[in-house]
């Protein structure tokens, strides 16, 4: 499938859409939210284990959910079932656990890249010590902190790079039929070509979620289901270029 690229005020557009879809059954996402939090909390229990079961299941669930919202789309009824729809089709179960897998490849990578500069730096640092090189403290500083500065750049980068194969990598395969890597490359290279409405997607979120979190964080059991039918209206407009009638917002 060939991404568009879409017009910067679509980031807005997106989230006003998906409001719209949240609002035809709001009493459902709510309810669909809760069990997917409740799953969620239950796997950061289990140590180790758990955090990777649920990096990997994380993809299945929101193919579930975005499952709901494309059914819900084309005028049918959204069940608390479809967040589970995921693992029921065994064809998209296996590419969706595939995305799972690149993102802990990439908090691998993160964790790895992390240990380098701080084991590295600490290294280093006893070695120079230790050869009373005489370099003054002040130079030693600004060394330290240019290497954190790279490792901090690596690392958003590498965090990004998840994010972007995972926005629409996950309904590249659970609505598309496509599989993991494919989906994960089309997926970066969509997001890549649609920066300008994805910033203002994400500074527009970052101000609802300051608001969310005002009734105690209460909002967010709104803010989450909209953001998800808000990915299912980006992808269709970028991907299929066919959204619902009555969904679309006029560019």
């Amino acid at each position: 499938m060939t991404a568009i690229r879409a017009d910067a005020g679509r980031g807005w557009g997106w989230i006003v859409e998906g409001w719209q879809l949240f609002v035809k059954a709001p009493g459902v996402w709510i309810v669909i939210l809760l069990i997917y939090l409740a799953i969620s909390v239950v796997l950061s229990l289990i140590p180790f284990v758990g955090m990777i079961a649920q990096a990997l299941l994380s993809p299945v669930l929101a193919g579930g959910m975005l499952y709901g919202v494309a059914t819900q789309a084309r005028g049918e009824t959204l069940e608390i079932g479809h967040l589970f729809q995921g693992f029921r089709d065994q064809e998209r179960m296996g590419p969706l656990v595939m995305l799972g897998l690149i993102s802990v490849a990439g908090y691998v990578l993160i964790t790895l890249v992390l240990v380098m500069f701080v084991g590295g730096g600490m290294m280093m640092g006893a070695m120079m010590d230790g050869a009373n090189t005489g370099m003054p403290p002040e130079a030693m500083g600004g060394l330290f902190v240019g290497a954190g500065l790279v490792a901090v750049l690596i690392v958003m980068t590498i965090g990004l790079v998840i994010a972007m194969a995972l926005f629409y990598g996950v309904p590249l395969v659970m609505l598309a039929g496509q599989n993991a890597w494919p989906a994960a490359q089309a997926s970066v290279a969509a997001c890549w070509i649609n920066m300008l409405p994805l910033l203002v997607f994400g500074l527009v979120y970052l101000v609802l979620a300051v608001v969310a979190m005002i009734p105690l964080g209460l909002g967010f059991l709104v803010l989450l289901p909209v953001t998800i039918c808000a990915v299912y209206a980006s992808y269709r407009e970028v991907f299929e270029e066919t959204p619902p009638p009555g969904i679309r917002l006029a560019k």
